[in-house]
């Protein structure tokens, strides 16, 4: 699928209704009465951030795309990662599972490129010797854990399965009829599953051991 536009505000990315629909394959509509029919669910701030009056003027001064595609909203939602789940919960579709694993690898934590700095090789001389010295005290054997693309991927999983087990929870704390309740105690269970089996693999990851300037 194609990524939406990367929105950011108070330091998160977001996305609006509209991105959430169209990559769920729903309406906005659809996602603006699964929100008003579990509001109590939504906490402001850790699900979503809506944004009025001249906080909304300020967001829309700097993001072109909003002034485009909704020029006369007076309230704008935008959905955290946490927030999307909760959507994807809410419409409980393959595709809606499926886009929101998507949306978590690839946008929500999309990670930058690092920027490996070289560093000069120190060549012993008569006035250099201590100083060379003590660059290889602080060279030393070490897992390859950042680098390793197994382990990574494995990290990036553990992550994502705990958000969704802290969301999940948040459900779960909630006055629900005895139906939903057995679904989402399911639910829970399931996501323990992957959780555990996740950090098994980590606890028996078997990493390189590389040199490192530390």
């Amino acid at each position: 699928m194609q990524l939406p536009e990367t929105l950011e505000v108070k330091g998160m990315k977001v996305l609006t209704t509209k991105q959430v629909a169209e990559a769920y394959g729903t309406t906005p509509d659809v996602i603006g009465y699964n929100y008003r029919y579990n509001k109590e669910r939504y906490k402001e701030g850790k699900h979503y951030i809506m944004l009025e009056k001249q906080a909304l003027r300020e967001y829309k001064i700097t993001n072109v795309e909003i002034q485009r595609s909704l020029p006369k909203i007076s309230k704008l939602y935008l959905w955290t990662e946490k927030g999307a789940l909760l959507h994807a919960k809410s419409l409980n579709t393959d595709k809606a599972w499926e886009t929101y694993d998507y949306l978590v690898d690839f946008y929500f934590r999309a990670k930058e490129e690092k920027r490996v700095e070289e560093k000069k090789e120190v060549v012993p001389t008569e006035t250099t010797v201590k100083p060379f010295k003590a660059l290889k005290a602080a060279t030393e054997r070490v897992v390859d854990i950042p680098e390793n693309g197994k382990a990574q991927e494995l990290i990036s999983d553990m992550k994502k399965y705990i958000t969704g087990m802290e969301a999940l929870l948040d459900i779960y704390d909630m006055y629900l009829p005895e139906a939903e309740f057995k679904n989402i105690a399911e639910a829970i269970n399931k996501m323990s599953n992957k959780i555990n089996t996740t950090a098994h693999f980590l606890r028996f990851l078997k990493p390189k051991m590389v040199t490192k300037y530390l």
